[in-house]
């Protein structure tokens, strides 16, 4: 059995967070992403592709279908009432509830590509430190707010694009700064940067 401190850099190795932000720190607005980027929007679906995407419900139920071409992973307090209102995606998930622990090396059954399964968002760290170790896949943590709160301190990397203007929103990115380092700077265009961020415990 792997050490805490193995396993803790294991599962960062398999997880990490791809946003976008504006420069007042704004995801969202209505619960829609308050700009167009196509080239951006590109960029996110060639790192995603094949992968793991993590979304919340809010974020799932804004795209009203999974992301194509990736494993979706939906993480609400209440998978019940997904499975209710999308039933031809989630009739047959595996659905997981209440705070019970999953011992040690329990591995979630993924869905397949294209497919959708929706995990308690109150196990999320359970899903998150208890996920195949030796899976090939990258597993994405795509937002929203809360998401991103909860499981940047499990993250290897982050993949955030700033777009260069300030915009109106009720959505935010939470701090990172002081956890991230920045390693790189993938892409600069005068609408918005793609930068990567190493987090600073590996």
């Amino acid at each position: 059995m792997a050490r805490r401190e193995d396993r803790t850099e294991i599962v960062m190795n398999h997880f990490k967070a791809i946003a976008a932000m504006s420069e007042n720190r704004v995801i969202g607005a209505g619960n829609k992403i308050p700009w167009h980027l196509p080239e951006d929007f590109k960029w996110f679906k060639k790192m995603t592709k094949g992968n793991v995407v993590i979304i919340g419900r809010k974020t799932f139920e804004s795209l009203g279908k999974p992301l194509p071409d990736r494993i979706n992973i939906v993480l609400s307090r209440h998978p019940g009432l997904l499975k209710r209102e999308f039933p031809d995606l989630f009739g047959e998930a595996w659905i997981a509830r209440g705070k019970t622990a999953v011992p040690f090396p329990y591995q979630f059954e993924l869905p397949r590509i294209g497919g959708v399964t929706a995990i308690d968002l109150r196990i999320i760290k359970n899903f998150l430190k208890l996920s195949p170790m030796d899976s090939p896949l990258d597993y994405f943590i795509c937002g929203g707010a809360q998401i991103y709160e909860q499981a940047l301190p499990l993250c290897s990397d982050l993949y955030l694009t700033l777009v260069k203007r300030v915009v109106e929103g009720d959505r935010f990115f939470p701090p990172f700064e002081d956890r991230f380092k920045l390693v790189e700077e993938i892409l600069d265009r005068p609408e918005f940067k793609i930068t990567h961020y190493r987090n600073r415990a590996l």
